[in-house]
């Protein structure tokens, strides 16, 4: 029945999925083509993907404390029809290093060593069966390392193979290095340092090793001088193992159509109005162009809004995910420690001009980097890569041997509008109250120039940064930025329209904001401070052509339908205003 379909919305436990039916996207599939990756096998996703939901379905495949339950768990499944020898086969040690978490009361290897003592007295007990009776109360007594060890010979005495599930590897360190730096995070993950020392044991322990994280930098730290496992990120064979491809997302709204009280509108529809706001992640330059993953949670989430409501959220990005952002400021805050620990400029990029630039641009160009040490982020091929890691930029394309990447979706995009507006230093705080109000009479009543005007007083306020862009490229982030606040629209920059690119196409966005009454077409010109008369004339000019063969496009009287459409010069000099004029207004 329709009606017992539940959202598995932020469920990442496998055993309480199946159990309570909640709906599944089934990725047994890839387990035959894991198996053939290698037996020590290290993956990196950003948040929110399905990491730990696909940890929990490895555990319950391999658990031979499963075996009775396979068919509860696996039946109707990819992997019932044709499973691995290695089914069931297994003594698994889940880990979720999320659970380590720092305490003032306790060291951070203190508290890594309680949360692993608690883990391996539940192993213990687990398979307490296959030891002998009285086993469990033999480790419980035990220090952290005792306890580990006499399970691990145990376990090769009596021929039982050992599987170690590492989820979020990396969330502790990662939260140290913001916190405290790089030589405390360097303590413990070289030479003798406790969490090194602990990836040592794991591999001379396990068969079987799988492990998830953010990034590739702690793992490089630690098996400086040996390997522990083979980096699947980016292979191809992996791309669509996490998140969502379409044809998922599609079968997933088809199958909750009349369900709650979604009833209205086509699954398909729904899919390609979400696309573009949750679509365009690719892991793998092989699949570029080929295969893109959808993030499955904001999926979910949108999904979960039709069941709820009949229609689409409010705001299309989940705050839950808006804290996921703040990993730019992580990112921000770890380069420069490491910095100021070296009391050198590293010469390496700031988080904010590369957000302007894309921004501006849409796009970086550079080599990725799948491995390097934590006191190498700076270096600016490392420092980019991390916003591939998570989730800021995807694989796009290929540009002279290198790989192009772009914002993914609108909802990330939003989310580098919301960190750009509240990171620029400003003279004087905006009133944003005022804006909004001028920003309702832009969409509503046409009243485009006061809007505009305030937009370049404010631009005036705004400081130039360490390592700032170029003041045009500058200018059109900020721009970009405060058009992507607008709610009433989906704010296209650069939009091919009739072979050109305009640099800002403003076309209401019509789910919510259907009323508003005006559209535009905006073309900004920025000339040097000594540009000469001349010069601002021939800029204009350019701008007046490019107008007429935009709005010449046979997309934009749709795109525009039902709305009074205005072409608009927006030009600067330097950082001044030169000049604001509509061009033509016309009602479509």
């Amino acid at each position: 029945m329709k009606d017992n379909l539940q959202i598995p919305y932020g469920v990442a436990d496998f055993k309480t999925l199946r159990r309570d039916r909640l709906y599944y996207i089934d990725k047994t599939g890839f387990i035959p083509t894991l198996e053939q990756a290698g037996r020590f096998l290290f993956f990196v996703r950003p948040r929110r993907f399905g990491k730990s939901l696909m940890a929990s379905m490895l555990r319950c495949y391999y658990d031979c404390a499963e075996k009775d339950n396979f068919d509860k768990l696996f039946g109707g499944l990819d992997i019932a029809k044709n499973p691995t020898e290695n089914k069931s086969r297994y003594q698994v040690l889940a880990l979720d290093f999320s659970c380590v978490i720092p305490s003032p009361n306790a060291t951070l290897q203190q508290r890594f060593e309680e949360y692993l003592g608690v883990c391996l007295d539940v192993f213990a007990m687990k398979y307490e069966s296959g030891y002998g009776k009285g086993f469990a109360d033999s480790v419980k007594g035990l220090s952290t390392q005792a306890k580990f060890s006499k399970i691990a010979e145990t376990a090769k005495a009596n021929g039982f193979p050992l599987y170690l599930l590492l989820d979020e590897y990396d969330n502790f360190t990662n939260q140290m290095l913001r916190a405290e730096g790089n030589e405390p995070y360097r303590d413990i993950t070289h030479g003798q340092g406790f969490y090194r020392s602990w990836f040592k044991l794991f591999k001379a322990a396990f068969d079987r090793i799988y492990m998830t994280g953010v990034s590739p930098v702690t793992m490089d730290d630690l098996t400086s001088g040996f390997n522990i496992a083979t980096n699947i990120s980016q292979d191809a064979r992996f791309n669509t193992m996490l998140g969502f491809s379409e044809a998922d997302v599609l079968q997933l709204y088809t199958d909750f159509k009349g369900t709650g009280r979604y009833s209205e509108g086509e699954p398909a529809d729904y899919v390609r109005l979400i696309k573009p706001w949750y679509d365009g992640y690719c892991f793998s330059t092989r699949k570029i162009g080929k295969e893109s993953v959808f993030n499955s949670d904001m999926a979910l989430y949108f999904l979960g809004s039709l069941v709820a409501t009949g229609e689409p959220p409010e705001d299309w990005v989940d705050r839950n995910i808006r804290t996921d952002y703040d990993k730019l400021q992580m990112i921000a805050d770890i380069q420069h420690r490491i910095d100021r620990a070296k009391d050198i400029d590293s010469g390496g990029e700031d988080v904010l001009p590369i957000i302007e630039r894309l921004a501006a641009e849409k796009q970086l160009v550079f080599d990725l980097v799948d491995s390097f040490p934590a006191d190498k982020i700076p270096a600016p091929e490392n420092f980019r890569s991390l916003f591939h890691y998570y989730g800021i930029l995807s694989m796009a394309g290929r540009e002279r041997g290198r790989t192009v990447f772009k914002i993914p979706n609108i909802c990330v995009e939003r989310q580098l509008f919301d960190y750009l507006r509240g990171a620029y230093k400003r003279k004087r705080e905006p009133r944003w109250d005022v804006l909004g109000d001028l920003a309702a009479a832009f969409a509503y009543d046409g009243e485009w120039k006061p809007f505009l005007e305030r937009l370049a007083s404010d631009l005036k306020d705004t400081q130039p940064v360490r390592g700032s862009i170029e003041r045009e490229t500058r200018i059109q982030g900020y721009m970009q930025c405060e058009f992507g606040h607008l709610k009433y629209y989906l704010a296209r920059p650069e939009m091919e329209l009739n072979r050109g690119y305009c640099d800002f196409a403003l076309f209401p966005e019509r789910v919510h904001y259907g009323d508003a009454a005006h559209s535009y077409l905006i073309e900004l010109k920025h000339s040097p401070i000594d540009a000469t008369d001349a010069e601002l004339a021939a800029k204009y000019d350019e701008a007046l052509k490019q107008l007429a063969r935009y709005r010449a496009d046979r997309a934009v009287p749709s795109l525009a339908r039902g709305t009074t459409l205005h072409q608009i010069v927006y030009q600067f000099k330097g950082d001044d205003l030169v000049r604001a004029e509509q061009i033509a207004e016309e009602a479509m």
